[in-house]
């Protein structure tokens, strides 16, 4: 007889019903690359930046412009042009580097714009084709739909969030927390029949949940990420008060 351990994960190569959940810790480890790379930007600033267009979708959602549909086994994030079009976070991110050019604070507006299109670059990955190139109702969408392969999708997402952890040269608490994200998403990756029942009766749950997850990874990455930054402040200053010229008597 087959092992049905062995049916269960090779099921889970299969792509299930297309849905489309965005992992807020994915993001969340995108900025920690960010401030490695501009290590002068604060960390709040790069947090917001990759989770903006997010942030757009949540309200969007409460408001009623944009949609997802729901099933008792999958989430077809079926209309989010305006948040996430590929147009819109262009726009975002020329705004947020023309207004730190306007005070002379061009890194910093790079900054926050690479933060901006990091978030739809990811989607695009990670969602079924429905991010748009345009804000517009119609037109072509894009998407490779990785989440469609949650196995897959699972060992990607830690890898990269581990990747961007070890890039940032962050603590053992930061990158325990990331993995402990993680797994925390695998109900979603890999949902039992029936179990999003709760979301489809309650249409307001779903923005929800996204936005108390990015929240919380704000606040862990914040948290986790401020001592490493603390270090390297440290270091630097110290290391310019040795090269230093010692003034003579």
């Amino acid at each position: 007889m087959p092992d049905d351990r062995a049916v269960d994960i090779a099921d889970s190569f299969v792509p299930p019903p297309p849905g489309g959940f965005t992992y807020a810790i994915s993001h969340a480890s995108a900025a920690l690359v960010l401030k490695k790379k501009y290590p002068r930007v604060g960390l709040w600033p790069l947090l917001i930046s990759v989770q903006l267009v997010e942030l757009l979708w949540v309200v969007f959602s409460y408001l009623g412009i944009e949609h997802a549909r729901v099933t008792p086994d999958a989430v077809h994030l079926d209309f989010l042009p305006y948040s996430h079009s590929v147009g819109t976070g262009i726009l975002l991110a020329a705004l947020a580097w023309g207004m730190g050019k306007s005070v002379r604070r061009s890194r910093v507006g790079a900054a926050i714009g690479l933060g901006i299109l990091s978030h739809i670059l990811l989607d695009i990955i990670q969602h079924e084709p429905n991010i748009a190139l345009l804000p517009l109702a119609w037109g072509p969408r894009l998407g490779l739909n990785l989440q469609g392969y949650p196995f897959l999708d699972l060992i990607v997402e830690l890898a990269f969030c581990i990747a961007c952890w070890q890039i940032f040269g962050g603590s053992r608490g930061l990158l325990i927390g990331i993995v402990i994200f993680n797994l925390i998403n695998i109900p979603l990756m890999f949902p039992r029949p029936g179990s999003l029942t709760p979301i489809m009766e309650h249409p307001a749950f779903l923005p929800t949940l996204i936005l108390i997850q990015i929240v919380a990874t704000w606040v862990f990455v914040w948290w986790f990420g401020r001592s490493t930054i603390f270090l390297e402040d440290l270091s630097e200053s110290t290391a310019s008060w040795r090269a230093a010229p010692t003034p003579r008597v």
